[in-house]
């Protein structure tokens, strides 16, 4: 065997023997010896690895594979195929900076410098691609798709996980709040559900999607996520009830057996216990650095954070649970059909199913039929082997319609505020596509056909995109290129499913046959494809298995179970089993349309553009007809007709190794899986063909600004084909002028577009960035200038106008500084009258704090009565209680009383019936109860005297109230009267103050030092306030009204101690006038005779007016001695009140009250006076 140089190459262990030959040494130690002559010149760019395939030197597999292979060794697992391709190796390992938030904002301003023109080099990467397709998205306003494809374990559910992040992180890492309620955040939640729930570790992958899935992502106008949905294809239902050596069944079973017991609602009546005791978990239960427990927990967050309600949790586990306990029923041989003997076992599933215990005994026991004849009703009694097989089918279908649900229930919290209802206006869709990769296990069954089936179509998608129509295309369009020869698949895509003899169509032929087995399928099978190079028999000798010739490799598949799996029916004793249930989740699984796969199937064959139903067809047949494999090839052929309608672009996900090591590289494997996904045609047809291909109009709306000579005209009709061919000719000129040539063969114009090679347009990106911005610097240099001029303008006008401003400004100043100097000056001469203001303020300091002083030693005694009248008032309650007592004693003894004369009649009643002998005893009975009714009639009358007691202490309490409450009024109005006067003497002793000290308000250093003393006078008064406010709270208790008007008496008497000093006051100022008059007379000796007359009369007018308000002070001071007279006498009637209610004495206090009102009004009339 001989290998080229490129093997050499990639093997990289070679040397020269002694015949001259190459000695190579490949991976297993094997030896190869290459002729010289089959070697031949390498290109440098394949020796040291290029980024895009694209640039290679040479086109062969040799090249391709080394390539591939030492960037991989590199830690560099991405390669390009120009922008639509990438291939992506699985590095077995966490390679640090890979996926951050910073590469993230990389390859997101990378590509949109791209994208709008500039030199900007975007390395290959799955954030290359994502970003790529969200700026065509933008861009050309067009649906993208990324279609990610490769076998199992080649990293594409990995691959998938990091693109919804980079999609979901687009707008909160440009600046945007990161809420947990957000699309973005549901989108990333909904991933370790579904790996939980869908995700099962396989011989080659821990972690292998057995579902397919595509993601329909919704971006607004402005590129704002708005919505998803999750479309799942065909889960792997036999993994549930038996896995394969040294694989494991879905995660969430291992989840819950590990994690379980931790939750705090159902945790314990779970009655769960390890994963190897229970029969469907017990193969493979454990994961190298995987901790089952920490994934449960967080596939429970992400299900409150997508806002599943606690049922709705709680009863996904339950289901979940019950599955694992369905595994572990046991069925025994009965008399009467099979029996269950674990009855613990059975309470515990009907108990997490919310189902009747008989109704579910019943269904392991017997199968109910139908007659088809009598339609009556035939209870089949069920063996052992049918119960368990009964037991698995509950099992499957319980679990997959438990994941249709949640999928959809991950769809309602991901649709956004329009619901996900509707095509919405202004919205464009990138769609991800994860799908299973080709399987080829030691035995292949019905799920793996299906697999591999949907793998042919996408293979078929991408040869029909890259291959097929590309060809059409130039030819339709006049291109000439040369020809690429490559592998098409559609033979093997009609062997599969052409009617009527396709392989599916067999099956489901068989499906509807009442005694079809697997032998007559397989025999059908070979019968129908003897000369086929696609389905063929394995072997001569007979067989359950036959072969089919994938595009990826041949693939020998077993027959076994095939129409059981295909068929998929479930009996209607299991359906109405799980219909009666009182959970509402387990009821609607069986009876919403939504989760039942046959009306899904009804409902796909009736929508738009399906063929109709033939006239006169029974619905029976045509729900007969709904097999898996219809239901499967539905949904393809409409995931293959969305992908039609996107531009897509595609992730080649390969597998290096085996064995899942790091650095570790099968190069025949990986050469296989690089030619099944037609990558050295993809780059043979990339390199030679035109990727980018624009209409006429467009092209030349786009670039005519490269060729401002180069226009329509006024013609309305112009050749937009000839325009563009003189464009990019000019182009090329001007290129070939700055000795950067255009590589030949660059572009062709075609019947209807110009195509391009993506070097021609990434350069004429680039010269339509660099014109424009030459037209933009122009137009903001005329914009700043113009700019320029009007600020200048403006900024005349403004200093203009700030100097007339400033000039105003100066004189309203100086007009202020002449009116402040006039009125300093007038302060100045008013200063002694001030300071003699501010010293009569100093005096009434003392007094006020005194009086502050004064009122708390009030509140303080008030308190202290308060709690005697409270002490007085549990002694009454006291008292009250030991007569109570006694009269429970006197209703006692009275009851004892008529007990005892009751058993005296009865005995009197007796000695009756005796006889006259006993005539004795009855004299002596009629003296006792003689005896016993005098006592009563004691207990009667003491009773009544305690009642009268009890009576008058409760009048007499009640009647103390009632005065003490007229009391408290009375003082209450009483002191309201007095703080009126007080108030009043204040005003007028502040009217005085002012007419001492004169007009204060003009100077301002002695104004703010009265205004000092004013607010320590308000403080006081505040606290004073305070005090009287906790005097009003105990206002309830009589003996505080008495020391309230002793309190009233001495204020009044301050208020004749306030009255002697106003009078000494008004002296004072006599003395200063007549000073005045004095110091006025010797200075009036350098003045003329008239002036002396004015200050003389001035002072004389001045001297009435005190003269006149010391007689009012006087009258005042009369009013109040008379008032304190008053007071007086009404103490003296009040001590009299406290203890005699007598009606005279309280007449002498209204009396008394009247005179005292006239004396108040009289004051009033005086203080009026005197404030006019």
């Amino acid at each position: 065997k001989q290998k080229t140089a490129y093997e050499i190459l990639a093997d990289w262990s070679s040397d020269v023997g002694s015949n001259g030959l190459y000695v190579v040494v490949d991976d297993q130690g094997t030896k190869f010896e290459v002729a010289p002559e089959n070697a031949r010149q390498v290109d440098p760019n394949c020796l040291r690895g290029v980024d895009d395939l694209l640039s290679l030197g040479d086109f062969n597999e040799g090249a391709l594979l080394h390539n591939v292979r030492s960037r991989y060794f590199n830690d560099n697992i991405y390669t390009g195929i120009g922008s639509p391709i990438l291939i992506s190796v699985n590095p077995f390992q966490n390679l640090p900076g890979l996926y951050t938030e910073a590469k993230q904002k990389f390859y997101r301003e990378r590509s949109a410098a791209a994208g709008s023109g500039e030199d900007a080099d975007v390395p290959p990467h799955l954030f290359s691609v994502a970003a790529a397709a969200y700026t065509a998205m933008l861009g050309d306003a067009r649906n993208q798709s990324i279609i990610i494809s490769g076998e199992s374990g080649a990293g594409k559910t990995e691959a998938t996980k990091r693109i919804l992040t980079y999609f979901a992180n687009l707008q909160r890492t440009a600046g945007a709040t990161s809420e947990k309620t957000s699309i973005e955040e549901q989108v990333l939640r909904s991933n370790p559900i579904l790996e939980a729930f869908g995700n099962a570790k396989t011989i080659r992958n821990d972690n292998s999607s057995r579902f397919g899935k595509f993601i329909d992502i919704e971006f607004g106008s402005s590129g704002k996520l708005t919505s998803a949905k999750i479309s799942n294809y065909l889960l792997e239902k036999s993994r549930i009830v038996k896995q394969q050596p040294d694989e494991r069944g879905y995660h969430a079973f291992y989840q819950l057996c590990a994690g379980g017991h931790s939750l705090s609602d159902i945790g314990p009546t779970l009655g769960l216990r390890s994963a190897y005791e229970h029969s469907y978990t017990a193969v493979c239960t454990e994961i190298d650095g995987v901790d089952d427990a920490s994934m449960l927990e967080e596939a429970a967050d992400c299900m409150d954070g997508l806002g599943f309600s606690k049922e709705e949790k709680n009863s996904v586990f339950q289901i979940v649970a019950a599955v694992l306990h369905l595994g572990d029923m046991q069925f025994e041989e009965g008399d009467d059909g099979s029996v269950l003997p674990d009855g613990a076992l059975t309470d515990k599933i009907c108990e997490l199913l919310k189902v009747s215990k008989a109704d579910f005994t019943t269904t392991f026991q017997h199968k109910t039929l139908e007659d088809p004849f009598t339609k009556k009703i035939i209870h089949m009694p069920q063996d052992p082997t049918s119960s368990s097989n009964t037991r698995h089918s509950m099992a499957k279908h319980l679990y997959s319609r438990l994941f249709d649900w949640l999928v959809w229930r991950i769809n309602l919290s991901a649709a956004g505020k329009g619901g996900g209802g509707g095509r919405k206006e202004n919205t464009k869709k990138i769609g991800i596509l994860d799908i299973y990769g080709f399987e080829v296990f030691e035995w292949n069954s019905f799920e793996q056909l299906c697999i591999n089936f949907a793998n042919e179509k996408l293979q078929q998608h991408f040869n029909s995109h890259m291959f097929t129509l590309e060809q059409q295309l130039y030819n339709e369009e006049g291109i000439s290129w040369s020809h690429i020869e490559w592998q098409d698949n559609k033979e093997i895509i009609d062997q599969l499913e052409r009617k009527p003899l396709g392989l599916f169509c067999i099956l489901d032929s068989e499906c509807l046959m009442p005694n079809a087995t697997d032998d007559t399928c397989l025999s059908k099978i070979h019968s129908s494809f003897k000369s086929s190079r696609v389905v063929y028999k394995t072997s001569r000798f007979k067989s359950t298995n036959f072969a089919v010739a994938h595009y990826a490799g041949e693939v020998v598949y077993n027959v076994i179970s095939f129409l059981e799996k295909n068929t998929d029916k479930l009996h209607a004793d299991i359906t109405n089993l799980l219909k009666s249930s009182s959970m509402p989740i387990t009821r609607t699984l069986f009876s919403d349309p939504r989760f039942a796969p046959d009306m899904q199937a009804q409902a796909a064959q009736s929508r738009p553009g399906a063929p109709p139903a033939k006239r006169g067809e029974p619905n029976q047949r045509a729900k007969q007809n709904v097999t898996v494999s219809v239901m499967f090839r539905q949904q393809l052929d409409q995931l293959v007709e969305d992908l039609n309608r996107t531009n897509p672009r595609y992730i080649r996900c390969i597998k290096p190794n085996g064995n899942k090591q790091a650095h570790e590289m099968d190069s025949l494997d990986v050469q296989r899986q690089l030619r099944c996904a037609g990558m050295l045609e993809s780059i043979r047809i990339r390199r030679a063909g035109y990727p980018v291909r624009r209409p006429f109009k467009e092209f030349f709306n786009r670039f005519r600004l490269l060729c401002p000579h180069v226009s329509t005209g006024r013609s309305l009709d112009p050749d937009y084909k000839e325009l563009c061919r003189r464009v990019l000719t000019d182009v090329e000129a001007k290129f070939q002028a700055q000795r950067q040539p255009v590589e030949a063969k660059s572009w062709q114009v075609g019947r209807s577009k110009v195509f391009l090679k993506e070097e021609l347009q990434g350069r004429l990106e680039k010269a339509l960035g660099e014109a424009v911005k030459v037209y933009v610097v122009r137009m903001q240099k005329r914009w700043r200038g113009s700019r320029a001029r009007r600020k200048y303008r403006v900024m005349g006008v403004q200093a203009l106008l700030r100097t007339l401003r400033s000039a105003s400004e100066f004189q309203k100043r100086l007009q202020q500084h002449r009116e402040a100097r006039a009125a300093l000056l007038t302060a100045e001469a008013e200063l002694p009258s001030l300071r003699s203001g501010l010293a009569a303020a100093d005096e009434q300091l003392p007094e006020a704090k005194e009086e502050s002083r004064a009122s708390q030693q009030r509140c303080v005694r008030a308190e202290e009565d308060m709690e005697l009248i409270q002490r007085q008032l549990k002694q009454l309650e006291a008292s009250a209680a030991q007569v109570a007592r006694r009269e429970r004693d006197a209703q006692n003894e009275l009851r004892e009383c008529k007990d005892e004369l009751e058993a005296a009649r009865e005995t009197a009643n007796a000695a009756e019936r005796r006889g006259a002998q006993k005539e004795s005893s009855h004299q002596w009975l009629q003296k006792e109860n003689e005896r016993l009714k005098a006592e009563l009639a004691d207990s009667n009358a003491e009773r009544a005297k305690m009642r009268q007691q009890v009576d008058e202490v409760l009048k007499k309490q009640q009647d103390c109230e009632v005065d003490k409450w007229k009391q408290a009024a009375h003082f209450e109005r009483e002191y309201g009267k007095a703080k009126v006067l007080i108030a009043d003497y204040e005003k007028e002793l502040g009217k005085a103050a002012l007419a001492v000290s004169g007009d204060a308000s003009q100077t301002k250093a002695l104004q703010q030092q009265l205004e000092k003393y004013h607010q320590e006078l308000r403080t006081i008064r505040m606290e004073r306030d305070d005090a009287q406010h906790k005097l009003d709270e105990n206002e309830s208790a009589g003996e505080f009204f008495k020391e309230r008007y002793r309190t009233a008496q001495d204020e009044l008497r301050q208020l004749k101690q306030e009255n002697a000093h106003l009078s000494a006051t008004t002296d004072k100022l006599k003395q200063r006038l007549q000073n005045a008059a004095q110091s006025d007379d010797v200075l009036g000796t350098g003045l003329d005779s008239q002036e002396s007359m004015q200050k003389i009369q001035k002072l004389t007018d001045e001297m009435k007016r005190v003269q006149a308000w010391g007689m009012k002070s006087k009258q005042l001071a009369d009013c109040l001695n008379q008032l304190l007279a008053l007071e007086s006498a009404q103490t003296k009637l009040y001590e009299q009140t406290c203890d005699i209610k007598d009606f005279g004495v309280i007449g002498e206090i209204q009396r008394r009250k009247d005179q005292a009102e006239a004396i108040r009004r009289q004051c009033d009339q005086l203080m009026s006076n005197s404030i006019a």
